[in-house]
């Protein structure tokens, strides 16, 4: 039977190991098209929210390699700092996260085994040099989570809402290469983002992200729902349901107790 860390906490590092994308210089100049393209980035980077610490009651549910699951999560962002994750069920506390800028560490108590690594463990594993703390925590709060340049995209206003489109997406369609993404991004008409969709055609592996009701906290927006899709040899879906949202401190003890084993969880 699948340990409840599997199934819960592959949850959180499934976005990481899934959202890898490459990007290229930007090109010079400054046409109408490239002007407008350009202000619809800097609006969208501004939606970035400014806060010491952030704490999330949440919910989770996951179909991972076709094992359903629903838990309740609590997440406390300390911005910039570290993400610490509890996960229970039935009020009982089955697993705990600890994610920083130096790497990640993780506990589950069913199976007592433990995760200690950083995030070159899944650079290397996806070929990429994409993966860092910032953008895990961007994407965990609705924000853009690549390098976004003004001068690599498109855009185009659709039903009121903000296209964003790689300018090499033709290019890497006609002729796919490793670690080549092709890119789509929807903000809503606040310059929020909406969907993210990245798509590798030498693989035929699809990422889909939404972000979906967001809801003023404060003086900041956060989104209500963050789905996650991604179709490959399998299909792996995970949301994620914010709950409550406050800019208070918690508590986040974490020690990976004696006599726990490695966890080869993303092996």
């Amino acid at each position: 039977m699948r340990s409840l860390l599997k199934n819960s906490l592959s949850a959180a590092f499934f976005m990481l190991l899934i959202v890898s994308c490459s990007t290229q210089k930007g090109m010079s100049g400054t046409s109408a098209e490239e002007m407008k393209t350009s202000s619809i980035v800097k609006s969208a980077l501004a939606q970035k929210p400014q806060f010491v610490h952030l704490t999330i009651n949440s919910k989770i549910n996951a179909d991972i390699d076709g094992n359903s699951v629903g838990l309740n999560g609590k997440i406390y962002v300390q911005n910039g700092k570290k993400i610490w994750v509890n996960v229970s069920k039935f009020g009982v506390n089955g697993a705990r996260a600890l994610i920083t800028p130096d790497g990640f560490k993780a506990y589950e108590k069913l199976d007592r085994t433990y995760i200690d690594g950083d995030f070159s463990y899944f650079n290397n594993l996806l070929k990429v040099d994409f993966i860092d703390y910032d953008k895990l925590q961007n994407l965990l709060l609705g924000q853009i989570f690549i390098d976004m340049k003004a001068g690599e995209f498109n855009s185009e206003i659709v039903q009121n809402e903000y296209v964003l489109s790689y300018k090499d997406n033709e290019k890497i369609q006609r002729n796919p290469q490793e670690g080549k993404y092709i890119q789509i991004y929807t903000l809503d008409s606040n310059f929020r983002l909406k969907n993210a969709n990245l798509k590798d055609p030498k693989t035929q592996m699809e990422l889909e992200i939404s972000y979906d009701s967001w809801q003023k906290v404060g003086t900041q927006f956060f989104p209500k729902t963050v789905k996650v899709l991604v179709k490959d040899k399998k299909t792996q879906k995970v949301e994620l349901e914010y709950n409550n949202f406050t800019f208070e401190e918690s508590q986040t003890p974490f020690e990976i107790p004696s006599g726990y084993k490695p966890n080869k969880l993303l092996k």
